[in-house]
């Protein structure tokens, strides 16, 4: 069998998902399945899932969700996650580079045991002893210019994320000496150098990450970006805060060597760990303010996208970035047309505020298009991921412009993604007759809908849940034994208050009289109507 290479992130993911939700005893089980070689395939597929078949009593077809282990299924008739599902994912990790040996080593780590070769090398000789430091150079000062700080701080502290290696809390205290070079500057200035200083903080951490083994790596990720969260919601607090109309030569000098710094991060090609394309934007944002600066910038974005000579550039990061300059400027069809180029899975979160601000201008026309785009690009994948914010926008829409059916088009076309939303937005909208065919094409029984909703409906409109109640009794009846037919007889009950409720008891003794000639023959379902008084 021919070795891949391992994805690390969806390995990680499963890892932890098994370490939190599943026994020990379901893992050994389905450590033996995998030895004994009953797993005929493991696959990745697409949005971190794993599919395989295995051999059982029967041959069962596997499905693991990394990112939301709940939602994994297997066809065996154990309820939750079974050994079928582990020894789908052992037969994965041995199929990647490590062979058996990943697997074990995964199986090991699931069961709290260390390797020897883990203990090892935790027992390596110590490190030689640390030469004297070097004298320190002078710092700046404030009339010196943004890449003069940054060579200082690189020269000072370029060397403190050798001591994160599971950790970012020797940042913490680096930033904060950083901001207070300048705490008596300018606030103008000020808040450039502040931005400055978190921006090396944050190259630290990018540097920190990559010494972090393959195995673990997900989780360190997972730990610095939360640790860091406060510094670049500060960052963006920073930008906000900046009048790039008004500002002086020294300050533009500032900002422009500061997003070239970002723009080097966000047009690489290599994994990071923060989002510097979303930075960048943030700072784009705020940047175009100035006109001036913005058709430099732009210009400068679309000659570097045309340049077929310049390699391990993120192309799809530069046409995110022209795509949003040209959403700012009023162009949306070339805004778009660039859009179009990119990723969804990546610039999509970017697309959906474009859409949601042309709604609050009320440029329908736009939004038109803008929701036509989505819509094209989320059908294809359908996955919820995606799906939740198209629909929320469509919800929205829908409210604005309800003479519109396009908005509920969308939302049907994207079932059952848009089951929850779509009714939720059905029954605030008192659309109860809609509502009710929702139901009843998704298979819910009134068991399944809320109660508070039951009690609404049947109180406001009681002939929209007299089908989901027809085909609940159906159901019950056809499942041709005793506790099915009190079930039956039960939501008979309801029904009838629903007839009479709608003041139709002549149609509700049609039914009835309909229902126990249809089914005369069985005799169990006879006397449960009986018992229940349903016929006397």
């Amino acid at each position: 069998m021919s070795m891949m290479h391992l994805n690390e992130k969806l390995h990680a993911l499963i890892e932890q998902q098994l370490n939190v939700h599943v026994e020990t005893t379901i893992m050994k089980r389905g450590w033996h399945y995998y030895m004994e070689g009953k797993v005929n395939s493991a696959n990745e597929g697409s949005h971190d899932h794993l599919y395989g078949v295995v051999q059982g009593s029967d041959l069962y077809a596997v499905i693991l969700d990394a990112g939301q282990l709940r939602y994994s299924s297997c066809t065996c008739p154990y309820t939750g996650f079974c050994k079928h599902m582990a020894a789908v994912y052992f037969q994965y990790c041995s199929q990647q580079e490590g062979g058996h040996t990943l697997a074990e080593r995964s199986y090991f780590r699931l069961l709290g045991l260390s390797s020897a070769s883990a203990l090892l090398k935790n027992t390596q000789a110590a490190a030689p002893p640390p030469e004297a430091a070097p004298a320190l150079p002078r710092e700046p000062g404030e009339q010196a210019s943004a890449e003069e700080w940054l060579e200082w701080m690189e020269a000072t502290h370029g060397d403190v994320w050798r001591k994160c290696r599971h950790s970012l809390h020797a940042l913490q205290p680096l930033l904060s000496s950083l901001k207070g070079l300048a705490k008596d500057w300018e606030k103008r200035m000020q808040r450039l150098h502040w931005s400055t200083a978190i921006i090396f903080v944050l190259e630290q951490a990018e540097r920190a990450i990559n010494t972090v083994d393959s195995f673990s790596r997900y989780y360190h990720e997972m730990s610095f970006i939360r640790m860091a969260e406060p510094w670049v919601e500060h960052l963006y607090t920073l930008v906000s805060e900046l009048t790039p109309e008004a500002m002086e030569l020294r300050e533009e000098a500032w900002a422009d060597a500061l997003i070239a710094r970002v723009k080097v991060w966000a047009s690489s090609t290599e994994k990071q760990l923060f989002d510097w394309e979303y930075i960048y934007l943030v700072l784009c944002e705020k940047l175009s303010e100035s006109r001036s600066w913005f058709e430099r910038e732009l210009a400068s974005m679309v000659e570097l996208s045309m340049n077929e000579d310049v390699e391990d550039v993120n192309k799809a990061f530069l046409h995110t970035a022209i795509g949003i300059m040209y959403f700012f400027d009023k162009q949306d069809e070339k805004a778009i047309a660039n859009f179009a180029l990119t990723s969804f899975e990546r610039s999509q979160k970017v697309m959906y505020p474009c859409a949601a601000q042309r709604m609050e201008e009320g440029k329908w026309e736009l939004v038109e298009q803008w929701m036509s785009f989505l819509f094209e690009r989320i059908n294809k994948s359908k996955n919820g991921r995606s799906v939740g914010p198209f629909v929320t926008l469509c919800r929205r829409a829908d409210l604005d412009r309800p003479e519109m059916p396009i908005w509920t088009d969308y939302m049907k076309q994207l079932l059952p993604h848009s089951y929850s939303e779509l009714s939720d937005h059905w029954l605030g909208q008192k659309r109860y007759d809609e509502w009710a065919d929702l139901q009843m094409l998704i298979g819910s029984s009134p068991e399944d809908v809320g109660a508070h909703a039951l009690r609404e409906i049947a109180k406001l409109a009681p002939r929209a849940l007299m089908p989901m109640y027809h085909q609940s009794v159906e159901s019950s009846i056809q499942s041709r034994n005793r506790q099915g037919y009190r079930i039956a007889v039960k939501q008979l009950k309801k029904l009838e208050r629903l007839y009479k409720a709608d003041k139709d008891e002549v149609r509700w003794n049609q039914y009835i009289s309909g229902l126990v000639s249809k089914h005369q023959r069985l005799r169990a379902f006879q006397e449960e109507l009986w018992k229940g008084k349903i016929v006397t």
